[in-house]
C-alpha cells in the first residue's frame, strides 16, 4: 500500500535507514578467569593429568635455560663474547619472559590457559631452533632472549595458573609432584649434553633440544577448562511472584481463586463440613456468606491486585472474569507505554554515569589496584630479587666452575648431584611438611637461606669434594625455593585476581633483571665471580630483612588493636 494512501491508525513499516547504518552492539566476551562464586576446585581427577603435563612441559621448556652454560658457552667463547654479554643475554631472556606478565590479567580474561600454552610452546620452539644459526650478540637477543623468552613466559604462566585452578587443598602436593617431574630432566640432561656434543657437535645438540621442546605443545593440549571437571553445585531455584503487573498471563480472577481455595479446604477438612464448589447451586445465601468468611480466615492474603476491578467483597462472582480483568490491567496507567516526553524526563532525572578516564582504564585493564597493598608489593619485590639471584647462579654455574679450573665432566657431575637432591626435596617436602604450621613464605625464606650458605661455601673453597658437598646443600635449598615460590602469591590473593597478581609479580622480576643483570655482568668483568656471588647473597638477605620487619610491625599492630578493643 503506498505511503500517502495509508490510514492514520495503521503502522508505517517502511525502512528509513539502510541496514549498514544500523549500529550493532559489540559482542561482549565472557571473562574466562571468573569461575563464579560457587566454584569448587576438583583437587584430583583430571587435575593429576594436568599436574603431570605441566611438569613435562616445564621440563622441555626450561632445558635450554638450565643448560645455557653447557650448550652455548663454547660457542660464545669462540665468537668472542665477554662475561657482560653472556650475562646480558640470559638476563634479557629472564626479563622478557617475566615481562609477559604485564598482560597476564587481560590475557587470561580473554583466553584459556590451554590456548596460551599452545601459542607459547610454538614460540619457544621457534626461538631455540633459530639459535642454531645465531653468530652475534644481536641475533641471540632476538632469538634466545625475545622469541624464546616470550614463549617460555606464556607457557610458564599457563601451567602455573592451571595447577592453582585445579587444586586448592592439595596444592602443595600437586606443585611438588609437578616440579619433581621437571627436575628429572636436570639430573639426566647434563650428562646427555656432553654425550650429544661428541656425536652431533653444538648445532646438532641445539636442534635436538628444539625438537624436545615440541613435546610442550602436546602437554598444553591436556590443559582443559577446569569447569569441565569441577563438581557441579546444586542451584537453588528462585521463586518469582505469581501475580505482577508485568505478567498478565498468570493472573486469575476471584472466581478461579475461590475454586482453588475450596479444593484446599476440602483436603484439610476431611470429615468436617464441606463447602460446595458451585456458587450457582448454593440455595442458602447465609451459607455462601459463611463460606466467604471461612475462606478469608483460611487465606487472609488471598486478594490480589486484580480485585480492585472486581465487585465488592460480599458479592461473589458466579462465573470466570479472567479475560476482563486482564484487559483492565493492561489499561492501567502503570502499564501503558511511556511517551517520548516522559522518557526524556526520566533520562534527565537519572544521573549519567561518568566515562572512565584513560588512567582508570589502564588501572582496570592491568588490575593495578593490587599495588596499593603493601604486603603484596613486599612479597612480589622480595621474590623477584631473591629468584633473580638464584636464577643467575644456576645459569652461570658452568661459567663459575670453569673459571675456578674445573672440567666439563666435573661440572656436569656437580650439576647432576645438585639436581638429584633437588628432586628428592621437591617430592618429599609436601608430605613431610603437610602438618607443619608454617606459611609458604617462611618455607621459601628457609630455602633461600640454605641456598645462600651453599653459594658462600663455593666462593671460599678450592676442593672439588667440598664443592660437591656444597652443591648437595644447594640442591636441598633449591628444592624448597622451587616448591614454595609458586604458592606464595596464590595463597595471598583470591583466585579471580591470581592472573593479574602473578603478572605483576613477573613485572617486578622483569624490572629486576633489566636493572641488575648488566650490573652483575660489569661486576664480574671487574672483580670476578666470587664478588658477584657475595652481592647476590647480600640482596637476598636484604629482602628477607624487609619481610621480617613487616611481619613484626603487623604483629605489633594486631596486638595493639586487640588490647584497645578489650579496653
Amino acid at each position: 500500500m503506498p505511503l500517502e494512501t495509508r490510514k492514520l491508525n495503521q503502522p508505517i513499516n517502511t525502512s528509513i535507514y539502510k541496514e549498514t547504518t544500523i549500529l550493532r552492539k559489540k559482542k561482549k566476551h565472557r571473562d574466562k578467569s571468573d569461575l563464579g562464586p560457587n566454584f569448587v576446585a576438583p583437587d584430583g581427577g583430571w587435575g593429576w593429568i594436568v599436574c603431570i603435563a605441566a611438569g613435562l612441559s616445564n621440563l622441555c621448556l626450561f632445558l635450554p635455560q638450565h643448560q645455557y652454560g653447557l650448550i652455548y658457552r663454547q660457542r660464545m667463547e669462540k665468537s668472542g663474547f665477554d662475561a657482560k654479554e653472556i650475562s646480558t643475554i640470559v638476563n634479557a631472556e629472564f626479563a622478557i619472559s617475566s615481562l609477559v606478565g604485564l598482560v597476564n590479567g587481560a590475557m587470561f580474561r580473554r583466553f584459556t590457559f590451554r590456548q596460551v600454552g599452545l601459542v607459547g610452546s610454538l614460540l619457544a620452539f621457534v626461538g631455540i631452533f633459530c639459535t642454531t644459526f645465531c653468530e652475534n650478540f644481536l641475533q641471540y637477543i632476538v632469538c634466545f632472549a625475545s622469541i624464546y623468552g616470550i614463549g617460555l613466559g606464556l607457557c610458564r604462566q599457563a601451567n602455573s595458573l592451571a595447577l592453582n585452578t585445579y587444586f586448592k587443598t592439595k596444592r602443595r602436593k600437586a606443585t611438588g609432584f609437578s616440579w619433581t617431574i621437571t627436575g628429572l630432566g636436570f639430573v639426566v640432561f647434563p650428562q646427555l649434553t656432553i654425550l650429544m656434543f661428541s656425536l652431533y657437535v653444538v648445532q646438532g645438540t641445539i636442534s635436538i633440544y628444539s625438537a624436545i621442546m615440541l613435546h610442550a605443545f602436546m602437554c598444553s593440549l591436556t590443559l582443559q577448562p577446569v569447569l569441565w571437571h569441577s563438581p557441579k553445585t546444586k542451584k537453588v531455584p528462585m521463586i518469582a511472584p505469581q501475580e505482577t503487573h508485568g505478567d498478565n498471563e498468570n493472573l486469575k480472577c476471584s472466581y478461579c481463586r475461590n475454586q482453588e481455595e475450596d479444593k484446599t479446604l476440602e483436603i484439610s477438612e476431611k470429615n468436617d463440613w464441606r463447602p460446595s464448589n458451585n456458587y450457582k447451586n448454593s440455595d442458602n445465601g447465609k451459607e455462601s456468606h459463611k463460606l466467604l468468611k471461612r475462606r478469608e480466615e483460611a487465606f487472609p492474603n488471598a486478594q490480589s491486585k486484580c480485585d480492585i476491578y472486581s465487585k465488592s467483597g460480599n458479592d461473589i462472582h458466579l462465573h470466570c472474569t479472567c479475560t476482563e480483568e486482564k484487559l483492565l490491567l493492561e489499561k492501567t496507567p502503570g502499564n501503558l507505554p511511556k511517551t517520548t516526553s516522559e522518557t526524556e524526563e526520566v533520562e534527565e532525572i537519572t544521573p549519567q554515569r561518568k566515562r572512565p578516564s584513560l588512567m582508570q582504564k589502564i588501572i582496570e585493564f592491568f588490575d593495578l589496584d593490587l599495588l596499593k597493598d603493601f604486603t603484596f608489593v613486599n612479597l612480589a619485590l622480595g621474590m623477584a630479587i631473591m629468584m633473580f639471584g638464584d636464577m643467575n647462579f644456576t645459569v652461570l654455574t658452568p661459567f663459575i666452575l670453569n673459571s675456578f679450573g674445573y672440567t666439563d665432566k666435573q661440572i656436569s657431575i656437580g650439576m647432576s648431584c645438585l639436581a638429584g637432591v633437588d628432586i628428592g626435596v621437591r617430592f618429599l617436602s609436601p608430605f613431610v611438611l603437610e602438618n607443619v604450621k608454617l606459611s609458604n613464605s617462611v618455607l621459601f625464606a628457609i630455602g633461600i637461606i640454605i641456598v645462600s650458605i651453599g653459594r658462600w661455601i663455593v666462593t671460599i673453597t678450592s676442593s672439588y669434594n667440598v664443592i660437591l658437598a656444597s652443591f648437595i646443600l644447594l640442591g636441598f635449598g633449591k628444592g624448597f625455593r622451587i616448591i614454595f615460590s609458586p604458592l606464595i602469591i596464590p595463597s595471598y590473593v583470591p583466585l579471580k585476581r591470581l592472573p593479574a597478581a602473578s603478572g605483576l609479580q613477573m613485572i617486578f622480576s622483569s624490572i629486576t633483571s633489566f636493572t641488575l643483570g648488566p650490573l652483575l655482568g660489569m661486576m664480574t668483568d671487574s672483580f670476578g665471580y666470587a664478588v658477584t656471588i657475595h652481592c647476590i647473597n647480600a640482596l637476598s638477605f636484604l629482602m628477607l630483612l624487609f619481610w621480617l620487619m613487616e611481619y613484626l610491625i603487623r604483629r605489633r599492630l594486631s596486638k595493639h588493636s586487640i588490647t584497645s578493643s578489650n579496653l
